[in-house]
């Protein structure tokens, strides 16, 4: 069930990136209708929750027929994704945190029936570590013929409660003498795990301090970083993953650049930007500090701070 990667080092210009993956596939099946009507008991205990940077992976929700299970878990990761909390049905490493889920149907007299679904959060060992109960109300048809609009729908309303629960409160981190960073959408074709991966670079920069501004309202001498993700065959066995960051000032002009570089497996990374994204920032972090803090020695010396072009 779990495929290991070789990674091969290579040069780079600043640093090398090292990606873990592994694959996990689940099975399904098929009854007659999607949901039982015995409740569930369990109860709900409220509290916030501080997931492993590598990520948590969403298991097929219990309950519904396996199917409607997978689609309801694969849904909900989408839309947590969504809410920056970097979760997978898909891929899973030693460090990643198990969200498992049980839903049930709840009848009430001249009311629309409620979707329950109780959520348990384990840590890599499998201690479960909380629990937390959310309910919406589906579309009367949901309970006869589910369909992916329904499971979009269900994703959406309990999605926000849910990433409110996972994501830690940050503690407050002493700010950085360093400038305020906007970190742009970063572009490729790479399904979800440009979204991911710039969330787990979010992750990063706030635990070292650097002042994270809102792309809507970015402040006057804030620095953006500008990613960039490519993957192109080599041959019918092995990718390349390039990745390549641009740091840039106010004026739009560059400050540095950060390349990263791998291969791996043909197709492998399809999956697994949950696995490999918290190393994939770690390596950021490593070119980008250094960047950060000689922009700011030479903007406070008065000195040039861009490269030469």
């Amino acid at each position: 069930m779990k495929d290991s990667l070789l990674c091969r080092d290579f040069s780079a210009r600043l640093l090398i990136l090292p990606v873990l993956l592994a694959l996990f596939l689940t099975g399904c099946g098929e009854i007659p209708r999607p949901f039982g009507r015995q409740p569930y008991e369990k109860p709900a205990i409220e509290f916030l929750l501080a997931p492993e940077a590598a990520g948590i992976y969403v298991e097929p929700i219990e309950g519904p027929v396996g199917w409607v299970g997978e689609a309801l878990a694969a849904a909900l990761s989408k839309s947590l994704v969504e809410h920056d909390v970097i979760a997978s049905v898909s891929a899973r490493n030693k460090r990643s945190h198990v969200l498992k889920g049980q839903g049930y149907q709840q009848l009430h007299v001249g009311q629309p029936a409620e979707l329950i679904l109780d959520w348990e959060l384990s840590d890599p060992s499998g201690k479960v570590i909380g629990e937390k109960r959310v309910s919406s109300i589906p579309p009367s048809a949901f309970w006869e013929t589910p369909d992916a609009a329904h499971f979009k729908d269900i994703s959406t309303q309990n999605a926000p409660g849910i990433a409110a629960w996972l994501i830690p409160q940050l503690e407050t981190v002493a700010a950085a003498d360093l400038p305020g960073l906007n970190v742009d959408l970063i572009e490729g074709k790479v399904s979800s795990g440009n979204a991911i991966l710039r969330q787990a670079l979010l992750r990063k920069l706030r635990a070292h301090g650097v002042t994270v501004e809102n792309s809507r309202a970015i402040r006057e001498g804030a620095l953006s970083l500008k990613g960039k993700i490519d993957i192109k065959p080599i041959n019918a066995d092995t990718d390349i993953v390039t990745i390549s960051w641009r740091l840039i000032d106010p004026a739009a002009r560059e400050v540095g650049v950060i390349d990263q570089q791998n291969a791996v497996p043909s197709g492998s990374m399809d999956d697994n930007w949950v696995a490999a994204s918290p190393v994939i920032a770690d390596g950021v972090m490593q070119g980008l500090l250094p960047l950060l803090r000689a922009y700011e020695r030479q903007r406070v010396g008065g000195k040039p701070v861009t490269k030469r072009q």
